[in-house]
């Protein structure tokens, strides 16, 4: 094995170590539900109706809109036969860091001008001219991520928020953390 894999191999164990709770399993409050529950609900079903099962997300957020709760479930078979073109515009407008900065800025202050988002553009180190600002609100805006309440006036789109912030936990979860077990073979759809 090259250094450069074994070292590689070193830092993956170290980070899985240093996640390692050693005074045992994560505690929970009480009133925190369990969502290794419901997903086990979801495949005992799944296995009950002969089905893929289903893939669901849940949440609670108290930022500067409000606070919110959501949970949505969509059924695997639906969602790999779906149409991925929305998704694929959807994921192409996510997938730049000045319209993640400028959708995390939305999130955590709620309705912002445009030289508020132009201002929390520079202060990622960045300079970003006005028309590159408004070329990433109009995708934004396009992909129904944001609306614009006044002229140069913007805000995250409040059915959007929820869908948002799970793609971007989601992602985060993908970007950071390594795989805890080897993939496994889907069943086909037949």
């Amino acid at each position: 094995m090259s250094e450069d894999r074994l070292a590689a191999l070193e830092r993956r164990i170290a980070h899985l170590e240093s996640r390692l709770d050693t005074a045992g399993p994560p505690r929970r409050s009480p009133e925190s539900p369990s969502l290794s529950a419901a997903a086990t609900g979801m495949l005992r079903q799944a296995k009950k109706e002969d089905k893929l099962g289903t893939v669901g997300y849940i949440g609670a957020s108290r930022l500067a809109a409000g606070e919110t709760l959501w949970d949505r479930q969509l059924s695997l078979a639906d969602l790999l036969s779906a149409d991925w073109a929305p998704v694929a515009h959807i994921l192409e407008t996510l997938g730049s860091q000045p319209r993640l900065a400028l959708l995390a800025a939305l999130l955590r202050q709620g309705r912002r001008t445009s030289t508020d988002l132009q201002d929390s553009l520079a202060g990622d180190g960045e300079q970003t001219t006005s028309g590159q600002l408004y070329h990433h609100l109009r995708a934004l805006q396009s992909a129904r991520l944001i609306t614009q309440r006044r002229r140069g006036e913007y805000e995250l789109a409040p059915q959007a928020m929820p869908q948002v912030v799970s793609i971007l936990a989601a992602a985060f979860d993908l970007a950071n953390d390594p795989p805890l077990f080897p993939p496994i073979d889907l069943p086909s759809m037949e």
